[in-house]
């Protein structure tokens, strides 16, 4: 997007500036730090986290009872994950500004600079927020999360990831003494590995030279912190069962997962274009799980498929089904003869010609909706496509590029992606279910074993049919018509008695 601008300071420290005038005289800032839980050593487990707490604490200009006061009367938004998250490879600062005044920019700016090396980590303020991060864990023991442990253990025996998940572990968080925390805070939050986003109704000149004279003199220390080797990934020989339990899970789901390693590849045109005949592939294949959903007494009540990349070190795809009425038993063969009919036989004009105008329409709803897109929303986009190394580019860019890779697809190219990207040595087939059934495992692979033995047939080749919603029938006509004017509303009664409230705005363009 020509209108970002983007620059590096000497000491490494990097940013971007967007000037976005939606909603006028405000601007987003976000601080990214390529740095989370993976970063962590086994005695810091949750430190990253813990961090993420203490900058608000006590810093070099604010102390721990001045700072959120401040905040709140210049009307900056303030509270749990409102100002901040710690994920596995990242931490982000975040502050919306109400206002550009310069008691309120000045904040901002000072606020993100303490934040990347002013926060003083008292130990009486380290201890008394030993509590709030306990609390927080018990809050996060979700069913998600649990259930997502249980996942990574499996997949990924031997990685890192598996044993660093962000919230910690409590021993590490009643005990770690201050030096634990100084140590990561020194060595992970320097300027090498930092970017400031700023999004808003600004001048980027302007934004520019603050933001150097404020992060200019940061400095990098003698021995930065260093990224972990996070560990092999091993895919299986075969189809490896695995059965998860939790008796908060809302819904039994059935999964098959490919893994393999990340290969990182530059976010060019050509290489945007190369992805689209998979998203396609995995499009058609949700699609028809959709349909097969909706037919009476389907064993299964959605599912879909996907690829996905976590922390440029996992390639993972998965297609999923959810059982209707926990009926996994008759998930199982619909899940395996609908990709190994995809796998086999491939796709379909007609199915193609649907998936291909979902992405065009999606695409140009995005250049339609541009005018109007909010500050805050673009700096979380901005500062989440730093990890990925990805572009941000403008909607009329991304529609140009679908545009033109779509021209040059066909149901071959589809099929074919499809087969390169889930031809494999094995895969994880997985069930989801509150109570764990005696010998799951057994049972879920001779499901599997037996669907494939059963022959799939190709699918059915489909005229397009014309679009049925056309003829409603005679019109009727507008009985009464009010305008209420402070509201800006009109109000109809049409002749069968229907009531209509109308009332026009320019929150959201084209919507």
């Amino acid at each position: 997007d020509p209108q970002a601008k983007f620059g590096t300071l000497p000491n490494g420290f990097r940013y971007i500036i967007y000037p976005n005038t939606e909603p006028p005289k405000r601007v987003s800032f976000r601080l990214h730090v390529a740095a989370g839980s993976l970063m962590e050593s086994d005695d810091q487990q949750g430190l990253a986290h813990f961090l993420e707490h203490m900058v608000f604490n006590g810093s070099k200009n604010y102390t721990a009872a001045e700072l959120i006061p401040r905040m709140q009367r210049l009307g900056i938004a303030f509270g749990a994950h409102a100002n901040a998250y710690t994920s596995f490879d990242e931490t982000v600062y975040m502050l919306d500004l109400p206002d550009l005044s310069e008691d309120t920019l000045k904040l901002g700016f000072t606020v993100m600079r303490d934040f990347g090396d002013g926060a003083k980590l008292a130990e009486d303020e380290i201890n008394k927020e030993r509590g709030v991060i306990l609390s927080e864990k018990m809050s996060r023991d979700s069913v998600s999360t649990r259930l997502m442990e249980q996942q990574f253990d499996a997949l990924l025996p031997d990685s890192l990831v598996s044993r660093r998940f962000p919230i910690g572990k409590e021993e590490v968080i009643k005990g770690a003494n201050r030096e634990r925390f100084t140590d990561f805070y020194t060595r992970y939050y320097t300027p090498e590995r930092m970017t400031f986003v700023v999004v808003g109704d600004i001048d980027p000149v302007e934004m520019g030279k603050r933001i150097e004279a404020t992060f200019g003199d940061m400095l990098n220390p003698a021995h930065p912190g260093k990224n972990p080797d996070l560990g092999p990934i091993k895919a299986p020989e075969g189809v490896q069962a695995s059965v998860f339990a939790d008796k908060e899970v809302s819904a039994t789901e059935v999964s098959l997962t490919l893994i393999r390693p990340f290969e990182q590849k530059p976010d060019t045109t050509q290489n945007r274009i190369q992805r689209m005949p998979l998203d396609l592939a995995h499009s058609i294949i949700s699609r028809r799980f959709q349909q097969l959903s909706q037919k009476e007494n389907s064993p299964i009540a959605s599912g879909s498929a996907a690829r996905y990349d976590l922390f440029n070190y996992l390639e993972l795809g998965s297609i999923d089904v959810t059982a209707a009425d926990d009926r996994w038993l008759e998930a199982v063969p619909v899940l395996e003869q609908e990709f190994r009919r995809a796998m086999e036989f491939g796709f379909t004009e007609a199915e193609l010609a649907e998936a291909k105008a979902n992405v065009i329409n999606a695409y140009e709803q995005a250049v339609k909706q541009k005018p109007t897109r909010k500050s805050e929303g673009l700096a979380t986009v901005i500062a989440r496509s730093i990890n990925d190394n990805s572009v941000f580019s403008t909607p009329e860019s991304d529609l140009e590029i679908v545009t033109k890779g779509l021209e040059a697809i066909d149901i071959a190219a589809v099929h074919n992606s499809l087969k390169t990207f889930w031809t494999a040595s094995g895969y994880h087939l997985i069930l989801t279910t509150k109570e764990k059934p005696e010998g799951a495992e057994k049972n879920l692979s001779a499901l599997y074993q037996e669907s494939l033995g059963k022959p799939v047939e190709a699918p059915e080749a489909k005229a397009a049919e014309p679009f049925a919603y056309t003829s409603f029938g005679k019109p009727g006509t507008v009985a009464n018509r009010t305008e209420v004017a402070d509201l800006g509303i009109t109000q109809l009664v049409l002749s069968n008695k229907v009531r209509v409230n109308l009332k026009s705005t320019d929150f959201e363009k084209n919507r």
